[in-house]
Parts: structure tokens; sequence; C-alpha cells
């Protein structure tokens, strides 16, 4: 029996490595969302704008707009939080501006916690073992991404879809 429609395999086998750095930067990219969401919901008011501001010595109200500098801080964290997220996505099919620029990524993440790991640099955010860490873990994923290997499946996407 023959299949009346040819079946045209266009696509190309993505590497088991780039899918679980996918999953990966997927993954860390909604549980920073969740993190971040949270942080929104906690705040004590997510009015954007303060409408008017009394004079605490004279109560005479200056009626003045102020911007609430907390809500708008944590919508630009929310909104950074979506980057590896679209990374990850760009990973998972292959598509060579997602290759790059996750590479740009990993590389803007590891060197700050690398010096930060062995004291050049103080991070008050994090211990020494946790930015040793994520330096680990960013100089890992580039090393995915610059494998010859890896590059060249990157490029094969790239001309098959053209």
């Amino acid at each position: 029996m023959v299949n009346p429609i040819p079946i045209v395999k266009r696509s190309v086998k993505r590497p088991l490595i780039i899918m679980g750095l996918s999953m990966g930067m997927t993954g860390f990219s909604l549980i920073l969302i969740y993190l971040r969401l949270q942080n929104l919901r906690s705040l004590p008011s997510l009015n954007p704008f303060i409408e008017t501001i009394h004079n605490q010595q004279s109560g005479i109200p200056l009626e003045e707009v102020t911007v609430n500098v907390a809500f708008f801080f944590n919508i630009a964290v929310l909104t950074t939080s979506l980057v590896p997220l679209i990374l990850g996505i760009g990973l998972w099919n292959l598509y060579p501006w997602a290759r790059a620029i996750s590479m740009c990524l990993l590389t803007s993440i590891l060197f700050p916690n690398l010096l930060a790991a062995i004291g050049v640099i103080s991070d008050r955010g994090a211990t020494g073992t946790a930015n040793l860490g994520i330096s680990l873990a960013s100089a890992i994923g580039l090393a995915i991404l610059s494998h010859p290997q890896i590059a060249a499946t990157f490029r094969k996407k790239r001309n098959i879809g053209s």
C-alpha cells in the first residue's frame, strides 16, 4: 500500500542538550515570573499614581501627582523575567537569534556573579556559594551553545527554513 500524500520531513532533529537548556530557561523564567507577581501583590498600593500629597507641617494639599516608584519598578522587573521565557522558546524552535541572545545573556550573568563569588565586587543579594552556582550554570550554558555541533544545528534550521 502506497501513501498517496508524500510526507516531507523538513525539521531538524533537536539535540537533547538544547531541549534541556530550553526547558531550564523556560522553567527558571516561570519561577521568576511567579515570584515577581507575588512581590507585586505584596505592595501596599497597586495604583501607579498617588494623587494628592499633603504637606505634613501645614496640612495644605500641594495638588501634586506623584508616581508610585515601587509599582513601576516591580513591573519592570516582571517584564525582564519574560526574557528567559522568550529565549527558551526560541532555543526550543532552534532560532539562531535565540542562540545569539542567550549567549549574550549568559555572559552578562556569568561575569558579575563570578566576580562577586571571588570577592572582587560585593553582592548583598546572594552568598558567594549562590554566585558561584549561578556562574557555573551560566558557564555550562555558554559551553553548550558554543559547541560547534550545536551551532551547526542552528545553521541547519536556518537553511531549511529559507
